[in-house]
């Protein structure tokens, strides 16, 4: 199965919690599972989500089908939403974001290559897919705001600490790299 650039590790867990970590800096919150950041004009808000939060955000758009049923171990999801407050356009490729473990393995997020490799024969998976995550080059225009997946490869087994790095978010010309910090917790048997 394709994945953008891959985690070179062990298989993944076989169920694990992706959690915010507090936050450094003052323009950063956690609320619930995700992490916000409020650098000046925009906001970004980040958070990873299972397999129940990805079915629910593909059952909420057309054409209400989940791509990713079942797939729940080869990715890792984060819902993204990048909300502008600007006069200019907010900019963002999601294909210079990066995903990190505390050994610094990174994976990249998936593009539309990636997308094409797993849904190609599958036109109405690869819709939805194409409709619901972002792989190309994306423009919030003023006082508005975009949402959509990030997905990355599954993590590495060992994986505790993951950072994910977006270097390429832009309020006009002004840079406003971020960086989201979480921690990997194994998620316990219920029994």
């Amino acid at each position: 199965m394709a994945g953008g650039c891959l985690f070179v590790g062990p298989a993944p867990p076989e169920q694990v919690n992706i959690r915010p970590l507090p936050p450094r800096l003052p323009t950063y919150t956690v609320s619930g599972q995700a992490i916000i950041a409020a650098p000046g004009p925009i906001s970004v808000t980040v958070q990873p989500v299972g397999p129940e939060e990805v079915h629910g955000y593909f059952r909420s758009r057309p054409p209400r089908v989940n791509p990713f049923q079942g797939m729940q171990k080869a990715i890792t999801p984060f819902l993204v939403r990048i909300e502008n407050r600007t006069r200019d356009q907010v900019t963002f490729d999601p294909g210079l974001a990066v995903l990190k473990d505390q050994d610094n393995r990174p994976a990249t997020a998936w593009d539309a290559m990636d997308l094409h490799q797993t849904f190609g024969e599958k036109p109405a998976l690869l819709q939805a897919a194409q409709g619901g995550v972002f792989t190309g080059y994306l423009v919030v225009p003023p006082d508005q705001s975009r949402e959509g997946l990030l997905i990355f490869p599954a993590l590495p087994k060992d994986a505790k600490a993951l950072l994910l790095h977006f270097s390429s978010l832009y309020a006009g010309p002004a840079p406003y790299p971020l960086i989201f910090e979480f921690t990997v917790v194994p998620e316990e048997s219920k029994k």
